[in-house]
Formats: structure tokens, sequence, C-alpha cells
């Protein structure tokens, strides 16, 4: 049986679980072995971590450009500002702004990601 990511699962059938998968060595390679670690864990362990929420990924994009921006000498209001519009980033007292905390959080976020969260990223660990 042919997977959609290019794996195939080979074997018998013991107890409604296949015997072995054959994975393609190519450029896909870690992807295809990361899915078919979390295969095994749904398959036997029961315990396979759940894909990432489109607000999850939605939030690490933000703050991996937040971290462009800062790099790039950008001020967190010109941050705000690509993300929600120079009207909303106006509408209220920037020292006080919730848009300003929001941003800092997303740079606190994208920090931590790009010195040691990524791992936990491609390990699966990103709850």
């Amino acid at each position: 049986m042919r997977l959609e990511n290019g794996a195939n699962l080979v074997g018998d059938q013991t107890d409604d679980q296949p015997v072995g998968l054959l994975l393609p060595l190519d450029d896909a390679w870690p992807v295809r072995l990361a899915a078919a670690d979390r295969l095994y864990r749904h398959l036997i362990d029961r315990d396979a971590d759940p894909p990432i929420t489109p607000h999850r990924r939605e939030r690490l994009k933000r703050a991996l450009r937040t971290i462009d921006g800062r790099q790039s000498d950008a001020s967190y209001r010109a941050i705000a500002t690509a993300f929600f519009g120079a009207d909303r980033v106006v509408a209220e007292p920037w020292k006080t702004s919730s848009l300003k905390a929001q941003i800092a959080r997303l740079a606190a976020y994208g920090r931590m990601m790009i010195d040691r969260g990524y791992r936990q990223l491609l390990q699966g660990n990103y709850r």
C-alpha cells in the first residue's frame, strides 16, 4: 500500500498493523523519516503528536518575521504596522499598546525558536 508521502507499507498485517515500511532515499528523507516515526507512534504507541494547527503555524511565521524585521533594524511599531495595519497601530497609545506587547512576545518566541525551539519543532515537541 502506497502512502501519500511516498512511503510504502510492506509485509503481512499483524493485528491490523503493518510489519514494515519502505521509505525512498531521496531529498525528502528527513521528512519521510519523521512521518514514519509519527505513523509508528500512532499505530503502535498510540502517542502520535498532533499536527501543527493553523493558528500555531501563523504564530510561528509571525514570530520569525518579527525576528527578521528586528535584525533589519525595524522597530516594534513598524513591525506592528506591517502585521496589523497603520490605522490599528495609531488607534491606541503606543507606550501601553497591546499590539506593542504582542510584538514583544512574538520577538521573544522567535528568538527562543531560533536559539533552541526549532529542535523541538523538528522532533514534534511543539505543544
